[in-house]
């Protein structure tokens, strides 16, 4: 069955010397959540041979004793091409709840012992595969959060990972603790007196856009990109994402891999390794999963703050360099309350003030300030006294704890900076974070630029036979993060006509005339040569639309068949061998 592929088009993702000897690490609260986050983005980094890790940090085992879920996490990677050596196991348990109505995020004290629903209190593997802890020190670790932070901490300190993709806080409670879990066990690396570990950090949502994604893929001629979350399936409707700190215009969106890219489910390379979680049904989320972007946001680790002594006149100080940008009191509410987390000063506080004090002195040019996530406490003004004797006025900030970005002239031999709270209105007024850096501009690896049409990142195009002209627009990531051209786009990205016949490319205009078939279309960045994007064009006809319906059509219902047979007789095999198992979910 022919599967609509085409290598017409090309980007120089991945594709620099800067990728050289580079390994990324992917972490998951769930076998499966590695796909629905970042399944194409695995797809194409090994693709450009670069090193990918992915740990699991539980063994999903709420219905089971988790040894399915854990091999088919290990056959998952290995049908996306990664080796078993590099697919890590946390072993803790589904669902950490002390009790009914309480997490053990939220426990009062750290080493608080889980017992899961199937009366588990350690990690554990099976015998083939060991969890992390038992591989390396021979031990089982209890179900601890303090013990989950220790192992979170101590795989990254062994592999040092140079780009780390994270799950974010989205509507599962597994997921919002592995998201504030990951930051505190990061926060704790780059607090480390003389830390030079400075990763970067990517997070992203594995529910909305993927797993509770629009079933989109078969709803055009072209596959479609990651749409903002709709209020039935988000956090929090009153936010601009899942997650209030992120701006949505501000996100990092991945191209996807030439063998990602299909019309049928069954010719894209993410399906043999979404086949492999029959135990979940994941077959029945493709049609969400794959869409031809990938969506990020990213976490700076190089803020000064971490290295920092930190004193407040009043309250709790530790939060200001914490690396979360909001927190959580009940990560099992719905919605959530990111109300946590904030520095607020008392009422009675006449000063108000935050003392940052450096170990050596410092270059400073940028500080990002992060209020609190109430949209009714906002803190309205202040200002920074820095040691050299210099002040800066600041405004309102951002509601949401959105980054409120103050730039200046670079400031040398910098040993301290005060900020004081002027006006502040609210009960929760004060700060999330602080962000100190030398730098405006944070180095990245990636660097790359994607063309759009209709906002839908474009590669094997396809129009019909109405389709007189397309305009394309453009996407560019690199160190100063994402840039939407709509209109007019600068100069030094040129649009040229590579190949093909009746077409022809004006500015950013393509011009299809009369008789035109196909034709390919490059963009390249004039100012650095080595970024470039490649899309083909195709036009079809009434008869070959018709047929492509007719091909997308059979590979549904196929794709379906073949997984409820293969999901039913997996099922009673795994009964048969395990009668003691809990309910398999579909």
């Amino acid at each position: 069955m022919k599967t609509f592929v085409t290598n017409f088009f090309d980007n120089s993702l991945f594709s620099g010397s800067q990728w050289q000897d580079k390994s990324v690490m992917i972490i998951v609260p769930h076998e499966d959540d590695e796909l629905n986050l970042t399944g194409a983005t695995i797809c194409n980094l090994l693709q450009h041979k670069i090193k990918v890790r992915v740990v699991f940090c539980t063994n999903a085992d709420r219905f089971d004793r988790g040894e399915l879920r854990v091999r088919e996490g290990i056959a998952s990677c290995k049908a996306l091409g990664i080796p078993d050596e590099d697919v890590i196991f946390l072993g803790y348990c589904n669902t950490f709840r002390i009790n009914k109505n309480l997490h053990f995020y939220n426990g009062a004290a750290d080493d608080i012992i889980v017992t899961s629903t199937r009366n588990m209190t350690e990690t554990y593997c099976p015998p083939e595969k060991p969890e992390f802890c038992f591989l390396h020190h021979k031990i089982h670790h209890k179900f601890t959060k303090k013990n989950f932070r220790y192992d979170i901490k101590e795989v990254l300190t062994m592999y040092k990972p140079d780009v780390i993709f994270v799950n974010d806080f989205d509507r599962h409670p597994d997921h919002r603790a592995v998201s504030f879990i990951f930051e505190e066990a990061l926060a704790k690396i780059l607090q480390t007196p003389g830390n030079a570990y400075t990763p970067e950090v990517y997070k992203g949502f594995a529910y909305n856009g993927a797993f509770l994604g629009k079933r989109d893929f078969y709803a055009s001629l072209n596959l479609a990109g990651e749409e903002r979350a709709s209020a039935e399936y988000s956090n929090n409707s009153a936010y601009d994402t899942d997650f209030p700190p992120y701006d949505w215009d501000k996100r990092l969106r991945l191209p996807v891999p030439v063998n990602f890219l299909s019309r049928t489910l069954k010719g894209s390379c993410l399906y043999p390794a979404i086949r492999a979680y029959l135990s979940q049904g994941l077959i029945h989320n493709a049609k969400r999963i794959i869409n031809s972007d990938q969506i990020f946001w990213r976490r700076r680790t190089d803020s000064l703050t971490y290295q920092a002594k930190i004193s407040v006149s009043s309250g709790n100080g530790k939060v200001l360099n914490d690396f979360k940008l909001a927190d959580c009191t009940d990560i099992l509410k719905e919605p959530a309350d990111l109300d946590a987390g904030t520095w607020i000063p008392d009422k009675r506080d006449p000063y108000k003030e935050i003392f940052l004090q450096f170990a050596k002195p410092q270059k400073i040019t940028r500080i990002i300030l992060h209020g609190n996530v109430d949209f009714n406490s906002r803190v309205l003004t202040g200002f920074l006294t820095f040691s050299n004797g210099k002040h800066l006025e600041f405004g309102s900030l951002r509601p949401g704890a959105k980054s409120t970005i103050i730039d200046f002239p670079l400031m040398e031999n910098i040993v301290s900076v005060k900020l004081t709270l002027l006006n502040i209105q609210g009960p929760k007024a004060g700060l999330n974070e602080i962000e100190i850096y030398e730098h405006k501009i944070a180095p990245t690896l990636f660097s790359f630029i994607k063309i759009r049409i209709k906002d839908t990142f474009a590669y094997d195009y396809w129009v019909n036979n109405k389709t007189e002209d397309l305009y394309m627009n453009l996407y560019a990531y690199d160190a100063q993060g994402a840039h939407f051209y709509e209109g007019r786009i600068p100069k030094n990205y040129i649009f040229t006509y590579v190949g093909g016949k009746n077409f022809k490319v004006k500015g950013s205009m393509v011009y299809l005339q009369k008789g035109f078939k196909e034709g390919v279309v490059r963009v390249t960045d004039a100012l650095h040569p080595e970024l470039f994007d490649q899309i083909v064009i195709h036009r079809k006809s009434l008869w070959e639309l018709f047929r492509f319906k007719f091909v997308q059509a059979y590979d549904a219902i196929f794709t379906r068949i073949e997984h409820l047979v293969k999901n039913k007789y997996y099922k009673k095999r795994i009964k048969e061998k395990n009668p003691d198992l809990g309910k398999i979910p579909e």
